[in-house]
């Protein structure tokens, strides 16, 4: 079934959601379920389909979804099929914010796999309309949307993206998620400046989990070593050599550093 064809069928559905004859209780989902705890996809599929096709108000509607998404994405790998399938399900879910958002951020980071990015950045557009009053979904959004544009190369969009981020953040443990990966991709372009405004604001903020703030201090610590500051440099690395997610970085970092200058 191509992706014109389910698109097709859930309009078809939709449209004619109050027309249907047979109710959800005149197709049995065990057979589907059955056959898909048994490992046959193919079977699954089938009576998932059937189901959405004769029941347009069925109770479980979306675990039909759910389970034909999963299979064509993690079974299948037919990432032409997730999209089709995503595409319905945006149709069908519209009503539901919170649903819909979930649908098509899933939609941007396939489109995302597949290389399309720009159709990722308008999915992932559509959801922060969505997002307005979720403030985590907003940030969760805008990250995925910055490492996006860094795909395409696009520093400035990026730097936009991760300041709004850092703004529309509810907590501090989020801002300093915005604020690390802000910090990260300026790195990327040897942008130091904005490495160290990012870092040494995000070491200000209090619920920052520990490997976070010691890959920051990494960070902070690269941009310093830019800086010719090497004595500050090596007080920051020894101060993250138990809490760095890898000690064995710092150290060859540390190393590095002697190298240049005795400490």
């Amino acid at each position: 079934m191509n992706r014109f064809t389910i698109a097709l069928l859930a309009a078809l559905l939709l449209c004619c959601a109050a027309c249907g004859s047979e109710t959800e209780d005149s197709v049995n989902l065990s057979a589907a379920r059955d056959s898909y705890s048994k490992g046959f996809y193919l079977e699954a599929e089938t009576g998932y389909e059937r189901y959405l096709q004769l029941n347009p108000q069925g109770e479980f509607r979306k675990e039909a979804w759910e389970r034909l998404l999963e299979i064509s994405l993690n079974i299948k790998g037919d990432l032409e099929r997730s999209v089709a399938l995503l595409d319905a399900m945006a149709l069908e879910l519209g009503d539901d914010k919170a649903e819909a958002w979930r649908v098509l951020y899933r939609l941007g980071d396939i489109y995302d796999q597949m290389g399309k990015r720009q159709k990722s950045i308008e999915a992932f557009e559509k959801c922060l309309i969505l997002a307005i009053d979720m403030p985590a979904e907003t940030v969760k959004t805008q990250l995925r949307m910055a490492r996006v544009y860094r795909s395409l190369g696009n520093y400035d969009l990026v730097m936009d993206t991760l300041q709004n981020c850092s703004r529309n953040a509810e907590n501090d443990a989020a801002r300093a998620q915005c604020l690390y990966e802000l910090a990260q991709s300026c790195s990327l372009i040897n942008n130091w400046n904005m490495v160290k405004k990012s870092i040494e604001e995000l070491l200000t903020l209090n619920g920052v989990d520990p490997e976070t703030r010691a890959m920051a201090t990494f960070l902070l610590a690269e941009a310093y070593e830019d800086e010719h500051r090497y004595a500050e440099a090596v007080s920051l690395l020894k101060s993250i050599l138990d809490t760095y997610p890898n000690p064995m970085v710092v150290e060859a970092r540390l190393k590095a550093l002697a190298a240049i200058k005795p400490q």
